[in-house]
């Protein structure tokens, strides 16, 4: 068996390796900033639909207290249209 040459051989694929992750750390450096820039991008975003969301919310909860409102003066308005429609009968 030729110590040298193992040696030459491990020395070389650790050249390789080392070559090869430094190709891949440069690549991940440039990534970062730019997934920096999305996550911003998408925050803006997501808060974006947050207040348009917090918007239908509140136009929901207004509806529904209305509607509410409306089932409670129904009646009343009810005996009203009845009353006046008795009137014109008559």
């Amino acid at each position: 068996m030729d110590v040298e040459a193992e040696i030459i051989n491990l020395k070389r694929r650790v050249g390789d390796l080392e070559g090869a992750v430094n190709v891949l750390a440069g690549q991940l450096g440039s990534v970062h900033p730019e997934l920096s820039h999305l996550s911003e991008g998408t925050m803006k975003r997501l808060d974006a639909v947050a207040a348009t969301m917090d918007r239908v919310v509140s136009r929901l909860d207004t509806m529904n207290t209305q509607v509410w409102s409306l089932r409670d003066d129904l009646p009343a308005l009810m005996a009203d249209a009845l009353a006046l429609s008795d009137k014109r009968v008559d």
